[in-house]
C-alpha cells in the first residue's frame, strides 16, 4: 500500500494535466465543430481503442519486437564496449565503424535489411538494434573507463589478471552506467519498431498508423500513436525502476539523468 501511495503521489499532477486537456480537447472539437478527419474528439479516440480489438494484437506485436531488439542490441553493445576497452587493437578498428553506422540515416538501411530478412520479424528486430543500441555502448565504455585508476593499479600489483579485474571491478562499476544507456535505448527501440513497422511491416502499430493514415482514419490514427507511446511509457519506466532497485546508492540511477 505504502508503494502505492507513493505512486499516487507522484503522477497524481501528471494524471490531473492529461484529464483537463482531454477535457478541453473534447470541449474545443465539440463547440467548434471541428472535422473528424481532421482532429478526432478524444472520446472517438477512446471508442476505437475499446472496439477495435486489433490494437491489442497490433500493441502485442509491437512489444515483441521492441523487447526482442532491446535485449539483443544491448547485448551486443555491452559486449562490444567491453571489446573496446579491453583491447586497443578492437578500438581503432571495430569502434570507429560502429561510429560510422550510427550516423546512417537507419531508413537507408531498410531495404538491406529486407533482402537480408525478408518481410518477417528479423527486419523489425535488426532495425530496433540498429537505432537503439549506440547509447549502450557509449554508457558502458563510460563506465568501464571511469573507475579509479588507482584502485586496478593496486589489483594489477597483487597479480589479478586482466579478466578478473574487468569481471570484479570495471563491469560491477559500469552496471549503473549501462542502465542508463538502457534507459536511453528503449526509447530509441519504441522508435525503431515504429519505423520498421511503417516500413515494412503488414502488422503492428506502425503498420496501424501508416493504414490509417492513408485512408483518413484520424481516430484510429491518434489511437495507435496513444498505445504506442503508453507502451514506450511503460517500459522506459521498468527498465528505470530496475535501475533504481538494483543500484539506489548510485546518484545518476536516483536522479533518473541520461548520460550521454
Amino acid at each position: 500500500m505504502s508503494h502505492v501511495k507513493a505512486l499516487a503521489q507522484r503522477f497524481w499532477p501528471t494524471a490531473l494535466t492529461v484529464v483537463v486537456l482531454m477535457g478541453l480537447w473534447e470541449a474545443a472539437i465539440r463547440l467548434l465543430q471541428v472535422p473528424t478527419w481532421f482532429i478526432p474528439a478524444p472520446s472517438a479516440v477512446f471508442k476505437d481503442l475499446v472496439l477495435y480489438e486489433g490494437f491489442y494484437e497490433d500493441a502485442w506485436i509491437t512489444t515483441q519486437e521492441i523487447l526482442l531488439g532491446f535485449v539483443i542490441g544491448d547485448i551486443l553493445a555491452v559486449a562490444i564496449a567491453i571489446a573496446v576497452v579491453s583491447s586497443r587493437f578492437v578500438q581503432q578498428t571495430l569502434y570507429p565503424i560502429v561510429v560510422f553506422f550510427q550516423n546512417i540515416p537507419k531508413v537507408t538501411l531498410a531495404p538491406i535489411m529486407l533482402l537480408w530478412f525478408g518481410l518477417g520479424l528479423g527486419t523489425k528486430v535488426a532495425i530496433v538494434i540498429l537505432i537503439s543500441f549506440f547509447p549502450v555502448i557509449i554508457n558502458t565504455i563510460y563506465g568501464l573507463r571511469s573507475v579509479d585508476p588507482n584502485l586496478i593499479d593496486l589489483a594489477r600489483s597483487v597479480a589479478v589478471s586482466r579478466w578478473v579485474i574487468l569481471r570484479k571491478i570495471q563491469i560491477p562499476h559500469a552496471l549503473p552506467y549501462m542502465f542508463e544507456g538502457f534507459k536511453i535505448a528503449m526509447t530509441f527501440a519504441v522508435i525503431g519498431a515504429f519505423v520498421a513497422e511503417w516500413i515494412s511491416g503488414s502488422n503492428g502499430l506502425g503498420y496501424q498508423i501508416r493504414v490509417a493514415s492513408s485512408d483518413m482514419e484520424s481516430a484510429a490514427l491518434f489511437a495507435a500513436v496513444a498505445v504506442i507511446s503508453v507502451i514506450g511509457v511503460i517500459l522506459y519506466y521498468l527498465v528505470s525502476l530496475a535501475g533504481r532497485k538494483l543500484f539506489p546508492w548510485h546518484e545518476t540511477a536516483r536522479e533518473g539523468g541520461p548520460m550521454v
